[in-house]
């Protein structure tokens, strides 16, 4: 079993693949967000068309549409393994949903770390 630690609460750092493409990203750990992951509006540009248009449901009300990729997301530091995904581009930062996070054991340590194994 492998673990890793972020002090930078509530951010873990993810790494994702889509095609030839690998990336990394600080992303926040979003219990609320029933995806994969976010990635930030400028990977459009590197990424091209996506394999799908997605549409989400903020939490403000408001609806975004954006392009979303097959690819595979890795939390840095468990492992070398890269779970299937879902990537949606919209917004402006990284967001890490349910359906990385119900893969792994967390443990959000009082507002100060996150603890993540596998």
């Amino acid at each position: 079993m492998s673990s890793v630690t972020s002090t930078n609460y509530p951010f873990l750092p993810v790494i994702f693949r889509i095609g030839e493409t690998e990336q990394s990203g600080l992303a926040f750990v979003d219990t609320g967000f029933d995806g994969y992951l976010i990635i930030p509006e400028g990977f459009e540009d590197e990424l091209g068309q996506g394999d799908y248009l997605s549409k989400w449901e903020l939490a403000d009300g408001s609806v975004s549409v954006g392009p979303e990729y097959l690819g595979k997301v890795q939390i840095k530091g468990l492992g070398k393994d890269k779970i299937p995904a879902r990537i949606t581009c919209i917004g402006d930062e990284f967001i890490l949903g349910q359906e990385i996070i119900r893969k792994y054991r967390f443990i959000f340590d009082h507002g100060e770390k996150i603890e993540v194994s596998n």
